[in-house]
């Protein structure tokens, strides 16, 4: 048995947004394949404009974080969702998806989407499903541009 000194303190939840460090949230986004190249400015772009932001503290370390953007009525998309490599498969992410859905601000919204091409598994136990008729997306180039158009098997059109 552990000391009691030894035992580690439960993660803590928060929606306050002001609460959020950038420099862990960037140090967050690093170990992502995603999001590894977004700058601080980037970072702090989407944060004001994300409502409702759920972080996860182990004391005053941020070990994770995810946010919605939504109009708080009917749709939401959920997004950036992130937990320390030290502290995955402790429910953190589950968790933090669970505050999300119940939400408050949230409890109106029919309807909530995200965007993940490895994690299917993790969200399907928590209640998503695929919607092949329902998602269309629009890449702009880096030139500002509208990318060339593509047909649903991926060749160009």
């Amino acid at each position: 048995m552990l000391p009691a000194d030894d035992v580690p303190e439960p993660i803590a939840y928060s929606d306050d947004r002001a609460r959020v460090d950038l420099a862990q949230l960037l140090a967050l986004y690093r170990i992502t394949w995603w999001g590894a190249e977004r700058t601080l400015d980037q970072v702090r772009r989407a944060l004001d404009h994300s409502h409702p932001v759920i972080t996860a503290w182990d004391g005053a370390r941020m070990v994770g974080f995810t946010r919605v953007i939504s109009d708080l009525t009917y749709r939401a998309t959920v997004w950036d969702v992130i937990v320390a490599d030290t502290h995955r498969r402790r429910g953190i992410g589950r968790a933090m998806m669970r505050r999300v859905l119940e939400h408050p601000d949230l409890a109106t919204v029919g309807m909530f989407l995200l965007l993940t091409k490895d994690q299917h598994r993790f969200y399907e136990m928590l209640g998503f499903r695929t919607d092949h008729d329902m998602c269309m997306v629009f890449r702009r180039t880096p030139a500002g541009g509208a990318a060339s158009p593509k047909d649903p098997h991926g060749k160009d059109a």
